[in-house]
């Protein structure tokens, strides 16, 4: 492995961890309903979350960013009268207990240290909208330690696609083999950064840690304090 200047980490389940995924899911769209209902539609919360997923990780075409998204809930649901200001508050109030609900992983903060005091440069890549991230990273005291972070809904394209990544490196303005990605997620983290000539990392954490690999991963790792293993091997 080449000598490392970079790293890219993914966000959820990677940097941070939910206590609980699927309340938080279920608040979510919960704060959804209520103001549907407020704008004369009444849905179910299971219709919101089908919906709210399938307009925000399409599997085709561009990513809607967050406006877009819940007008295209706002049709699916027959919401025909409406303000920005409905809008605007949908997409908060949806977003909030993400904000809200989210840990740091154990080992984060003394991670990002070590790797900012050996001039590392550091990004995320993350199938999320900036809104409901970068909030969450400030109140972690975590968005300090990154040079940049990207958003799959402020950007118009999501992982796997290989865009993303390459936008993470001109932005760091690193050569692919110079950065290694870091991710729980083998089919969305792992394998597009091994076709584009990343070293990578698996976290064997979080809801995706069962799924099998589609490539061999370079290093995997049970916690994120094992990534200093890593990174100081490749400075020596």
């Amino acid at each position: 492995m080449a000598k490392l200047r970079g790293v890219l980490f993914d966000y959820g389940h990677t940097l941070v961890w939910f206590p609980n995924f699927e309340r938080t899911h279920l608040t979510a769209a919960r704060n959804a309903q209520r103001i549907l209902k407020r704008l004369g539609v009444t849905a179910e919360v299971s219709r919101i979350r089908t919906l709210v997923e399938s307009f925000a990780h399409p599997k085709y075409g561009s990513v809607p960013n967050a406006e877009e998204e819940f007008r295209e809930v706002f049709s699916a649901l027959g919401v025909r009268r409406y303000g920005q200001e409905d809008l605007m508050e949908i997409v908060q109030q949806y977003w909030k207990p993400y904000v809200w609900n989210v840990r740091a992983r154990r080992g984060a903060h003394e991670l990002l240290t070590s790797l900012k005091n050996m001039k590392f440069k550091t990004a995320i890549v993350a199938n999320v909208w900036s809104g409901g991230m970068n909030p969450a990273l400030q109140r972690l005291d975590l968005e300090r330690f990154f040079d940049t972070t990207i958003a799959s809904v402020n950007v118009g394209f999501q992982k796997p696609d290989p865009r993303i990544f390459q936008l993470a490196l001109d932005r760091l303005e690193l050569a692919a083999e110079d950065v290694i990605m870091v991710g729980d997620n083998p089919k969305a983290d792992i394998k597009p950064a091994h076709d584009i000539g990343m070293a990578t990392v698996r976290l064997l954490r979080g809801p995706n840690r069962m799924e099998p690999d589609v490539v061999i991963p370079d290093f995997k790792i049970n916690n994120l304090s094992a990534l200093a293993s890593v990174t100081n091997a490749s400075c020596q």
